[in-house]
Protein backbone atom coordinates (compact mmCIF):
# COMPACT_ATOMS: atom_id res chain seq x y z
CA UNK A 1 0.00 0.00 0.00
CA UNK A 2 2.89 2.19 -0.08
CA UNK A 3 3.01 2.32 -4.09
CA UNK A 4 1.86 5.96 -4.08
CA UNK A 5 4.30 6.86 -2.19
CA UNK A 6 6.69 4.66 -3.68
CA UNK A 7 6.30 5.11 -7.40
CA UNK A 8 6.89 8.68 -6.93
CA UNK A 9 9.83 8.39 -4.88
CA UNK A 10 11.35 6.11 -7.18
CA UNK A 11 10.27 7.99 -10.64
CA UNK A 12 12.21 10.63 -9.03
CA UNK A 13 14.94 8.70 -9.13
CA UNK A 14 15.03 7.79 -12.56
CA UNK A 15 15.35 11.41 -13.45
CA UNK A 16 18.06 12.27 -10.85
CA UNK A 17 16.00 14.41 -8.80
CA UNK A 18 13.56 14.12 -5.48
CA UNK A 19 10.03 14.88 -5.01
CA UNK A 20 8.53 17.59 -2.55
CA UNK A 21 5.31 18.85 -2.93
CA UNK A 22 2.18 21.64 -1.96
CA UNK A 23 -0.82 19.99 -2.72
CA UNK A 24 -2.61 23.72 -3.96
CA UNK A 25 -6.42 21.85 -3.84
CA UNK A 26 -8.80 21.91 -0.55
CA UNK A 27 -10.13 18.73 0.29
CA UNK A 28 -13.62 17.81 1.52
CA UNK A 29 -12.97 15.02 3.92
CA UNK A 30 -16.76 13.64 3.48
CA UNK A 31 -18.59 11.38 6.06
CA UNK A 32 -17.86 8.13 6.62
CA UNK A 33 -19.87 5.06 5.55
CA UNK A 34 -17.78 1.94 7.16
CA UNK A 35 -14.27 1.16 8.10
CA UNK A 36 -12.52 -0.05 4.86
CA UNK A 37 -8.98 0.24 6.41
CA UNK A 38 -8.97 -0.58 9.85
CA UNK A 39 -6.08 1.42 11.65
CA UNK A 40 -4.33 -0.15 14.59
CA UNK A 41 -0.88 -0.81 15.60
CA UNK A 42 0.23 -4.27 14.45
CA UNK A 43 -2.53 -4.52 11.69
CA UNK A 44 -1.23 -6.81 9.42
CA UNK A 45 -2.11 -8.16 5.90
CA UNK A 46 0.00 -10.64 3.85
CA UNK A 47 -0.60 -10.94 0.42
CA UNK A 48 0.60 -13.09 -2.09
CA UNK A 49 2.07 -12.50 -5.72
CA UNK A 50 4.00 -14.64 -8.65
CA UNK A 51 7.14 -13.18 -7.04
CA UNK A 52 6.13 -14.45 -3.51
CA UNK A 53 4.46 -13.58 0.07
CA UNK A 54 4.95 -9.94 1.54
CA UNK A 55 3.40 -8.41 5.13
CA UNK A 56 1.93 -4.88 5.43
CA UNK A 57 1.72 -3.86 8.93
CA UNK A 58 1.02 -0.61 10.75
CA UNK A 59 4.28 -0.57 12.96
CA UNK A 60 3.42 3.14 14.91
CA UNK A 61 1.45 5.86 15.00
CA UNK A 62 1.45 9.41 15.98
CA UNK A 63 -0.13 12.90 16.21
CA UNK A 64 -0.21 15.42 13.09
CA UNK A 65 -1.85 18.46 13.64
CA UNK A 66 -4.32 16.60 15.75
CA UNK A 67 -4.82 13.63 13.47
CA UNK A 68 -3.41 9.93 13.96
CA UNK A 69 -0.84 8.71 11.41
CA UNK A 70 -0.28 5.25 10.99
CA UNK A 71 3.66 4.47 9.99
CA UNK A 72 3.12 1.40 7.36
CA UNK A 73 5.83 -1.19 6.86
CA UNK A 74 5.85 -2.86 3.35
CA UNK A 75 8.17 -5.97 2.28
CA UNK A 76 7.18 -5.74 -1.17
CA UNK A 77 7.97 -1.37 -1.13
CA UNK A 78 11.75 -0.98 0.58
CA UNK A 79 13.72 0.34 -1.75
CA UNK A 80 14.26 3.35 -0.52
CA UNK A 81 13.36 2.94 3.04
CA UNK A 82 10.76 6.13 3.10
CA UNK A 83 8.92 6.54 6.21
CA UNK A 84 5.13 6.15 5.38
CA UNK A 85 1.57 7.11 7.33
CA UNK A 86 -1.98 6.66 6.30
CA UNK A 87 -4.71 7.94 8.58
CA UNK A 88 -8.48 8.43 7.50
CA UNK A 89 -10.40 11.89 8.22
CA UNK A 90 -14.19 11.94 8.06
CA UNK A 91 -14.65 9.46 4.36
CA UNK A 92 -11.02 10.18 2.80
CA UNK A 93 -8.55 7.72 3.55
CA UNK A 94 -4.92 9.71 3.30
CA UNK A 95 -1.20 8.77 2.60
CA UNK A 96 1.48 10.76 3.72
CA UNK A 97 5.06 10.54 3.05
CA UNK A 98 7.91 12.21 5.18
CA UNK A 99 10.72 14.36 4.59
CA UNK A 100 13.62 12.31 3.38
CA UNK A 101 17.02 11.93 1.69
CA UNK A 102 18.26 9.57 -0.86
CA UNK A 103 21.35 8.99 -2.20
CA UNK A 104 21.53 7.20 -5.49
CA UNK A 105 25.12 6.40 -7.28
CA UNK A 106 26.55 9.57 -5.78
CA UNK A 107 23.87 12.04 -6.27
CA UNK A 108 22.04 12.84 -3.13
CA UNK A 109 17.96 13.66 -3.53
CA UNK A 110 15.89 15.78 -0.71
CA UNK A 111 12.36 14.67 -0.60
CA UNK A 112 10.36 16.96 1.00
CA UNK A 113 6.64 15.08 2.24
CA UNK A 114 3.52 15.64 0.80
CA UNK A 115 0.17 13.84 1.40
CA UNK A 116 -2.77 12.15 -1.18
CA UNK A 117 -5.93 11.15 -0.84
CA UNK A 118 -6.00 7.11 -1.73
CA UNK A 119 -10.01 7.00 -1.81
CA UNK A 120 -12.91 8.35 -0.32
CA UNK A 121 -15.74 5.70 1.04
CA UNK A 122 -19.15 7.67 0.61
CA UNK A 123 -18.28 7.90 -2.97
CA UNK A 124 -20.69 6.21 -5.69
CA UNK A 125 -19.27 4.39 -8.38
CA UNK A 126 -18.02 6.36 -11.18
CA UNK A 127 -17.66 8.98 -9.02
CA UNK A 128 -13.72 10.72 -8.34
CA UNK A 129 -11.20 12.88 -7.14
CA UNK A 130 -8.07 14.80 -8.34
CA UNK A 131 -5.52 17.16 -7.07
CA UNK A 132 -2.46 18.68 -8.24
CA UNK A 133 1.15 19.22 -6.40
CA UNK A 134 3.58 21.64 -7.30
CA UNK A 135 7.28 19.75 -6.22
CA UNK A 136 10.38 21.60 -5.63
CA UNK A 137 13.60 19.37 -6.59
CA UNK A 138 16.73 19.70 -5.34
CA UNK A 139 19.81 17.72 -5.82
CA UNK A 140 23.40 17.63 -5.06
CA UNK A 141 26.13 15.93 -7.20
CA UNK A 142 30.14 16.46 -7.05
CA UNK A 143 29.74 19.14 -4.83
CA UNK A 144 27.09 21.31 -6.67
CA UNK A 145 23.60 21.71 -5.87
CA UNK A 146 20.74 22.53 -8.25
CA UNK A 147 17.11 22.57 -8.08
CA UNK A 148 13.90 22.50 -10.55
CA UNK A 149 10.15 21.79 -10.31
CA UNK A 150 7.99 18.68 -10.07
CA UNK A 151 4.29 18.73 -11.67
CA UNK A 152 2.08 15.58 -10.16
CA UNK A 153 -0.99 15.36 -11.01
CA UNK A 154 -3.03 12.74 -9.54
CA UNK A 155 -7.12 11.52 -10.50
CA UNK A 156 -9.00 8.90 -8.35
CA UNK A 157 -12.10 6.97 -9.39
CA UNK A 158 -14.09 4.40 -7.95
CA UNK A 159 -15.05 1.71 -10.05
CA UNK A 160 -17.12 -0.62 -8.10
CA UNK A 161 -18.63 -0.36 -4.98
CA UNK A 162 -20.76 -2.83 -2.23
CA UNK A 163 -18.97 -5.64 -4.81
CA UNK A 164 -18.20 -9.14 -3.83
CA UNK A 165 -15.01 -10.40 -4.60
CA UNK A 166 -13.56 -14.10 -3.97
CA UNK A 167 -9.13 -14.11 -3.38
CA UNK A 168 -7.38 -17.08 -2.46
CA UNK A 169 -10.56 -18.82 -1.49
CA UNK A 170 -11.93 -16.22 1.10
CA UNK A 171 -15.09 -14.30 0.19
CA UNK A 172 -15.64 -10.78 0.72
CA UNK A 173 -17.98 -8.51 0.70
CA UNK A 174 -18.93 -4.44 0.67
CA UNK A 175 -15.31 -4.22 -1.48
CA UNK A 176 -14.48 -1.00 -2.59
CA UNK A 177 -12.91 -0.63 -6.02
CA UNK A 178 -10.71 2.21 -7.08
CA UNK A 179 -8.26 3.26 -9.72
CA UNK A 180 -5.50 6.34 -9.37
CA UNK A 181 -3.84 7.78 -12.36
CA UNK A 182 -0.66 9.46 -11.15
CA UNK A 183 0.52 11.92 -13.82
CA UNK A 184 4.42 13.49 -12.88
CA UNK A 185 6.41 16.08 -15.55
CA UNK A 186 9.88 16.55 -14.57
CA UNK A 187 12.18 18.56 -17.09
CA UNK A 188 9.89 17.97 -19.75
CA UNK A 189 9.92 14.10 -19.34
CA UNK A 190 6.12 12.79 -18.40
CA UNK A 191 5.54 9.44 -16.24
CA UNK A 192 1.89 7.88 -15.74
CA UNK A 193 1.54 5.36 -13.23
CA UNK A 194 -1.59 3.33 -12.84
CA UNK A 195 -2.54 2.26 -9.25
CA UNK A 196 -5.82 0.28 -8.36
CA UNK A 197 -6.83 -1.07 -4.81
CA UNK A 198 -9.61 -2.83 -3.80
CA UNK A 199 -10.43 -2.53 -0.38
CA UNK A 200 -13.11 -5.20 1.67
CA UNK A 201 -15.26 -3.29 4.91
CA UNK A 202 -13.74 -3.97 7.98
CA UNK A 203 -10.70 -6.10 6.60
CA UNK A 204 -8.42 -3.02 4.94
CA UNK A 205 -6.92 -4.03 1.24
CA UNK A 206 -7.34 -6.84 -0.22
CA UNK A 207 -5.75 -6.56 -3.94
CA UNK A 208 -3.32 -4.12 -5.77
CA UNK A 209 -2.33 -3.71 -9.18
CA UNK A 210 0.10 -1.16 -10.29
CA UNK A 211 1.37 -0.60 -13.86
CA UNK A 212 4.50 1.76 -14.88
CA UNK A 213 6.77 2.28 -17.62
CA UNK A 214 5.38 -1.07 -19.53
CA UNK A 215 5.47 -3.50 -16.14
CA UNK A 216 3.00 -4.71 -13.64
CA UNK A 217 2.89 -5.82 -10.08
CA UNK A 218 -0.05 -7.51 -8.68
CA UNK A 219 -0.80 -9.06 -5.09
CA UNK A 220 -3.74 -10.55 -3.51
CA UNK A 221 -5.03 -10.79 -0.06
CA UNK A 222 -3.84 -14.24 1.74
CA UNK A 223 -4.34 -13.38 5.24
CA UNK A 224 -5.01 -10.71 7.65
CA UNK A 225 -4.76 -9.99 11.61
CA UNK A 226 -6.53 -7.21 13.31
CA UNK A 227 -6.16 -5.61 16.64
Amino acid sequence: MKKIVLALAFVSALFVTSCSSDDSNSVSYGESTGNYWPMAVNNTWIFGSDIGNSELKIIGSTAINGTTYYEISDQADNVFGVQNWVAKKGATYLQKIADSSINQEGITMNMQGYEIPIFKDDLEANASWNGNLSSKITYSFNGQTTSTTAKIKYTGTILEKNSTVVLNGITYPNVIKTKTIVEMKILEQTVIIDLQYWFAKDVGPIWENTSYNGSTQERALINHILH
